[in-house]
C-alpha cells in the first residue's frame, strides 16, 4: 500500500471517529444543537458487551452495582462482573443460558436471569459463587401473606428495592398482568394487579414506591405507582424501557423513540415533566441504570449485519446495507434476504412489532447493492427467512404477523395475498422454511407443545400451493434443533442442533422420523448459526468459532473426514447458504456489541 492510500485512510478514520464523536456527545432538546453540545457532561466508556450471535440473542444485560465502583453484563450466557475504570474481570459466572435480566442486591451480590436453568434466577456473589436465588420452586408467604403463593420462576424484569430487602417483578397471572413484590428470602409475598394497561420494566421509584413503563391506548409513559396514570412529559415521550430513578426519586431516566425509528437517553423531572435528552447516538443509546451517587450509566447498540459471499476462496461483499439470511432463487441469479434496521432497543412489550422486511438482490446488478432490487414483505411484523419453491412459483418466509411465530405463503407473482399455512403459535420461533427437492413438502423448525426445539415437515403442492399434509415431528432425542436441510434424495435431512450449553451437533435423520446419526460435534457459542449442504448433497458447510477469534465457516464431507476451514477474514459469519451451482457460498457477516457509558466523570 503507498504512503499516500495510507495517509488518506488515515485522514478518513480521523474524520468517522470525529463524526462518531460528535454524534454520540450527550445534547439536550433545542434549536442550537452545536451550541448545546458543547456544553453537555463528558461521557466515559466503562465496558463493551460482545454478543455470540444475532439471531435469537437479546441486548446484553448491564448493572451498575450501587456504590458505582463496578458494573456487571452479559455475553450470551456469561456474566461479567468489572471495574468501572477498566481492567480485568473482578468476578464471572456462565449460565446454562443466556443471560438476559441482572440487579444487584449490594456491593457483592447479583441476581440474574439464566434463561436455560430449571431456577431460572440465580444469585451471584463475588468471592463466593452462584447458586439459585430461591432453592424452591414454589414461594410461599409468611405472616402477613400467609397463603400466598408463587412460582419463582413466573417472575420477569426483576427489580431490586434501594435497601436490598425486596424483589418486584411481573408475572403473566390468569386475568392480566401482576406486579409483585418479594422479599429476598421469598417468605414475604405482595400482589398487585395492573388492570389500566399492560405494564413493563418495574423500577423503584423510592423505598416503597414502584413504577413501570405502562403502555396504554395513548401510548407509553412512565406509571408512578404502576398502573396509574402515566407521567405526561414535556415535549411529549414515547417511552421506551428499561427505567431508572435518581437516589432522591425525583427524576426518571428513560429512554424515547426518536423519528429516525431508534431511541435517544432523556431525563425527566417528576415534578413537572420537563424532559431533557441528555444522549443522541446513531443508533439506540437506552438501558439507563443510575449509581448510590447518583452517576448515571447507559447502553449504546451497535448491531451491524450485511451479506456477503465466498467464492473461489475470495470473500466479497454483496450489500452495504443491512442485510441476513439469505437464500437462492433456483435458476436465476438472485437471493432473498432479510433487511432493515430491525434490532431497535428490545422491547418484547411491542411484540411482534419489528423493522425487519423481506427482499430480492439481483447478483446481476451492480456488487455490492445499496439496496433491495425487489421488496417482497415490509409489513410492522418480523418478517424473515425467505425461499422459493423448486419451481419458483410460490414463495414461504416466516413472519410474527397476527401475533405469532408462523410460516406464509404466497405466489411469486403476487397475485394472491399472503396466507398463513402454519399455526404453532406465538413464541413458538419458526425458522427459516426450506422446499423438498420434489416441491411437495416443506421442512421448518420450532417448538413443539412441549416446549421443545424441533423440525416439521407440512405437505405443500408447489403447483397449487395447496397444503396437502398436516405438521408432522422430527425430533431428535436430546438434541434441539435450530435448522435443518434436505438431501436431494428428499428422504433425509441434515440438521445443526444444541446438544448442550456451548456444544453443537450436526445431525443426519430421516425426513419421516427416526434415529438420529451424528455427524460432527463441535463447541461454540453461537447457538443459531444456521447450517448449508452443497448442491449434491457431499458435504456441509457450518458455522465455529475459528482461530483468530471470529466465527468462521468450515465444511465437512457428508461421510467424514478432516473438517476444513472456507473463511479466515476478521469477520463474524453465520446463516450459509450454497448456490445452486455449487460454484458460491452466500452468508451473513456480522457484530453486535453494546457499549456502556457514564455520564460526567
Amino acid at each position: 500500500m503507498s504512503t499516500r492510500v495510507t495517509t488518506l485512510l488515515g485522514v478518513l478514520a480521523l474524520a468517522a471517529i470525529g463524526w462518531w464523536l460528535a454524534a454520540s456527545r450527550p445534547v439536550k432538546s433545542g434549536p442550537d444543537a452545536a451550541a448545546v453540545m458543547a456544553e453537555g457532561p463528558p461521557l466515559q466508556w466503562v465496558a463493551t458487551a460482545h454478543q455470540q450471535g444475532i439471531v435469537g440473542y437479546r441486548d446484553p444485560a448491564v448493572a451498575v452495582e450501587p456504590s458505582g465502583r463496578l458494573v456487571a453484563y452479559s455475553e450470551g450466557r456469561v456474566l461479567r462482573v468489572t471495574p468501572i475504570g477498566g481492567g480485568v474481570d473482578v468476578s464471572s459466572a456462565r449460565g446454562e443460558g443466556q443471560v438476559r435480566h441482572m440487579a444487584w442486591i449490594d456491593d457483592r451480590r447479583v441476581v440474574f436471569e439464566d434463561g436455560g436453568a430449571s431456577a431460572r434466577w440465580q444469585l451471584h456473589e463475588i468471592g463466593v459463587g452462584t447458586r439459585p436465588l430461591w432453592p424452591d420452586a414454589m414461594l410461599e408467604g409468611s405472616g402477613p401473606t400467609s397463603g400466598m403463593t408463587l412460582t419463582a420462576n413466573a417472575l420477569r424484569q426483576v427489580s431490586v428495592s434501594p435497601d436490598g430487602a425486596w424483589v418486584a417483578g411481573l408475572v403473566a397471572g390468569p386475568e392480566g398482568p401482576e406486579l409483585w413484590r418479594v422479599r429476598l428470602d421469598g417468605q414475604e409475598l405482595w400482589r398487585t394487579p395492573v388492570t389500566t394497561g399492560r405494564p413493563s420494566w418495574p423500577a423503584w421509584a423510592s423505598a416503597t414506591v414502584m413504577a413501570c413503563v405502562l403502555t396504554t391506548p395513548a401510548g407509553d409513559g412512565v406509571s408512578i405507582p404502576c398502573g396509574s396514570t402515566p407521567l405526561v412529559t414535556t415535549p411529549a415521550l414515547r417511552v421506551a424501557g428499561p427505567i431508572a430513578f435518581s437516589p432522591a426519586g425525583d427524576t426518571v431516566y428513560t429512554a424515547a423513540a426518536n423519528e429516525r425509528g431508534f431511541v435517544d437517553l432523556w431525563r425527566v423531572d417528576r415534578a413537572s415533566g420537563t424532559a431533557v435528552q441528555i444522549s443522541r447516538t446513531a443508533r439506540d443509546s437506552y438501558g439507563p441504570s443510575v449509581a448510590g451517587d447518583g452517576a448515571l450509566f447507559y447502553k449504546t447498540q451497535e448491531y451491524r449485519t450485511h451479506l456477503a459471499e465466498w467464492r473461489d476462496g475470495v470473500v466479497r461483499p454483496l450489500t452495504t446495507f443491512q442485510a441476513e439470511t439469505p437464500w437462492w432463487h433456483p435458476t436465476l441469479p438472485l437471493v432473498s434476504m432479510t433487511y432493515g434496521t430491525w434490532r431497535r432497543q428490545v422491547d418484547d412489550a411491542k411484540y411482534p412489532d419489528i423493522a425487519q422486511e423481506v427482499g430480492v438482490l439481483d447478483l446481476s446488478s451492480a456488487l455490492p447493492a445499496d439496496r433491495p432490487s425487489q421488496v417482497i414483505a415490509a409489513s410492522d411484523s418480523e418478517d424473515q427467512g425467505m425461499a422459493w419453491s423448486p419451481n419458483g412459483k410460490w414463495i414461504a418466509f416466516h413472519s410474527h404477523r397476527e401475533m405469532s411465530d408462523d410460516v406464509w405463503l404466497r405466489p411469486t407473482d403476487g397475485s394472491a395475498p399472503d396466507r398463513r399455512i402454519t399455526m404453532l403459535g406465538r413464541g413458538a420461533e419458526v425458522g427459516w422454511p426450506r422446499w423438498a427437492p420434489g416441491g411437495k413438502t416443506l421442512l421448518l423448525d420450532g417448538a413443539n407443545k412441549a416446549g421443545e426445539s424441533v423440525m416439521f415437515t407440512l405437505g405443500l403442492d408447489q403447483d397449487t400451493g395447496k397444503v396437502t399434509s398436516a405438521l408432522q415431528e422430527v425430533g431428535a432425542a436430546g438434541f434441539e434443533i435450530t435448522h435443518g436441510e434436505w438431501l436431494p434424495d428428499g428422504r433425509r435431512l441434515v440438521a445443526i442442533a444444541k446438544q448442550g450449553p456451548g456444544r453443537h451437533a450436526v445431525l443426519l435423520l430421516p425426513a419421516a422420523g427416526g434415529a438420529a446419526q451424528v455427524l460432527h460435534q463441535f463447541e461454540t457459542e453461537h447457538d443459531f448459526p444456521g447450517l448449508s449442504l452443497a448442491p449434491d448433497g457431499s458435504a456441509f458447510t457450518f458455522v465455529a468459532p475459528g482461530s483468530n477469534g471470529f466465527y468462521q465457516l468450515f465444511r465437512r464431507a457428508l461421510g467424514g473426514g478432516p473438517v476444513e476451514q472456507l473463511t479466515f477474514d476478521a469477520s463474524h459469519k453465520t446463516q450459509p447458504a450454497w448456490s445452486p451451482d455449487g460454484t458460491r457460498l452466500a452468508f451473513t457477516a456480522w457484530s453486535y456489541d453494546a457499549s456502556i457509558w457514564r455520564v460526567g466523570r
